[in-house]
């Protein structure tokens, strides 16, 4: 359901403001100090065992953790040791309806769905904190709520220096997490096409999103997250993953470097790794389906430092056994383990077939074209040449005058079903003779600094871009956009405002 159906106006009021760890925090520990100091849990109905990141049950290296009624529980993690009570404000005692832990992060919704952050999550009890912050300008926010809080539609992302350590951008480059880590919250909204993310450092509202899989239209009823890693599944059981954050997607030109130019020799330091992040984002990755009966109680979390150190659980039976199936993200094969305890999911219609394209979406509605720029234009006197750099290159004050002065090129561009969340898709070229040159268009969501609406409206929505040439595209008015404005490149970085009726490309 939607996190403000009903929801109170304000988080709880005897939760620490501002109390949130200045990340990356202190390298995760998993020390037990103050544990014996914890009350012991005396009721029923606490797990034997913690296997799967629900809304219920949820462990990172060092804790399992568990919401039994309204009790948040925990105990050193894969021990029999009891469950104890995780120190928490008085007023949130009896209020949590739902948690999600990564990393040394632990957050947990309220019935009104207010977000509430336990810092530490991974070292002693005795330094866990509790904080209502949440949002821009640096996790200092007065708080939020989760943008829908479905069972297992939602989930915690956390990418440190200290535990994930690097990720791979889209060409298989290793990069550095910042220091300031990388979290978000991702939700499924609406009819679960929508993946809308909570970031602790971003303007509180419901404007960024993650691009769900088939161009933004596959409807998901399960999500889990972790190490910047989402899985998603539909009601037949196919299932895609995508390493995905704010910042490795282009979206943050104040502290990283992008490029959309598949440079090859781009230098990589003596660690392994680089520092210029290539565009676009990956991709969704199809995983393989499950060959057994499934629900929808799906998990993923990190097994070690780097790229591709994930493992996916799916809760299901086979030969009469309850458990969960498991894989590693990048490649293996499907294995069952059994496990008890109380199911957490609801069963899945699992088809052996790929059915993903009978769960889709409308496609978005907004079909726009617009002019492309000269590459030539006159500013202050000097001629520049390549007027569509990165933005993080020219000058922002300097791009309503490069528009005003370079004029059409005799170009237009020409794109239907436009969802900004999506990283790419078709789009045409249209040539001063009337030729269609068959283009990609990749965006990027642009950084913003105050709230606004999802989607597209009347208010201009700003993105970075790049206008590459597809695959097999031939012909004289080919090489001619080729020469006269992609500068003989395969691809060009741009930068668009969209609204619902109208897009301007600089």
């Amino acid at each position: 359901m939607p996190a403000h159906a009903g929801a109170e106006a304000v988080p709880a009021g005897c939760v620490p403001f501002g109390t949130a760890q200045i990340p990356p925090g202190v390298p995760s520990g998993g020390g037990h100090l103050g544990l014996n100091l914890l009350p012991t849990f005396q009721g029923a109905n606490a797990p034997t065992s913690v296997e799967l990141r629900t809304p219920t049950t949820q462990f990172n290296r060092f804790w399992d953790y568990s919401l039994v009624g309204h009790d948040l529980l925990t105990r050193p993690r894969g021990s029999t040791d009891p469950w104890r009570f995780v120190p928490m404000p008085e007023c949130l005692r009896g209020q949590l309806v739902g948690i999600s832990v990564d990393d040394d992060e632990l957050i947990a919704i309220d019935g009104s769905g207010w977000i509430y952050t336990m810092d530490n999550a991974s070292q002693d009890p005795l330094t866990w904190n509790w904080t209502s912050a949440w949002g821009a300008p640096l996790w200092s926010g007065p708080g939020r709520t989760m943008p829908d809080t479905r069972p297992n539609g939602w989930a915690l992302s956390v990418s440190s220096p200290w535990d994930n350590q690097t990720y791979a951008d889209a060409a298989g480059r290793i990069h550095r997490v910042g220091l300031a880590k990388m979290t978000m919250a991702p939700a499924l909204t609406g009819d679960g096409s929508r993946i809308t993310y909570a970031d602790p450092w971003l303007p509180n509202d419901d404007s960024y999103e993650i691009g769900s899989p088939l161009g933004g239209r596959f409807q998901s009823v399960s999500l889990s997250s972790a190490g910047s890693t989402t899985f998603v599944i539909n009601k037949f059981g196919d299932m895609y993953t995508r390493n995905f954050d704010f910042d490795s997607s282009g979206s943050d030109s104040i502290f990283f470097s992008y490029s959309w130019d598949h440079d090859p020799n781009r230098p990589v330091g003596p660690d392994g790794t680089t520092t210029v992040i290539q565009l676009p984002a990956p991709d969704w990755v199809r995983q393989p389906k499950i060959p057994g009966e499934i629900t929808s109680a799906i998990s993923v979390h990190s097994t070690g430092p780097g790229p591709g150190r994930r493992e996916l659980r799916v809760e299901g039976h086979r030969d009469g056994a309850t458990g969960f199936w498991h894989k590693p993200v990048e490649g293996g094969a499907w294995a069952f383990t059994p496990a008890e305890g109380p199911k957490l999911g609801s069963p899945v219609a699992n088809s052996s077939q790929d059915r993903s394209s009978e769960t889709l979406a409308p496609p978005a509605p907004w079909n726009l074209s617009a002019d492309l720029p000269s590459r030539e234009a006159l500013i202050d006197g000097q001629l520049l040449i390549d007027v569509g750099l990165p933005y993080s290159v020219v000058d922002p004050r300097m791009l309503d005058s490069i528009s005003a002065h370079a004029g059409p090129s005799g170009y237009r561009l020409e794109v239907g079903a436009f969802d900004p969340a999506v990283s790419t898709r078709d789009a045409s070229v249209v040539a001063p003779d009337g030729t269609r040159i068959p283009v990609l268009l990749h965006t990027a969501d642009g950084l913003r600094f105050a709230p606004r609406a999802p989607g597209l409206d009347g208010e201009p929505r700003h993105l970075v871009g790049a206008i590459e040439l597809s695959a097999g595209s031939a012909g004289p008015a080919v090489d001619a956009f080729v020469r006269d404005w992609m500068r003989d490149s395969a691809i060009a970085p741009i930068t668009l405002s969209a609204t619902e009726h109208d897009l301007v490309v600089r």
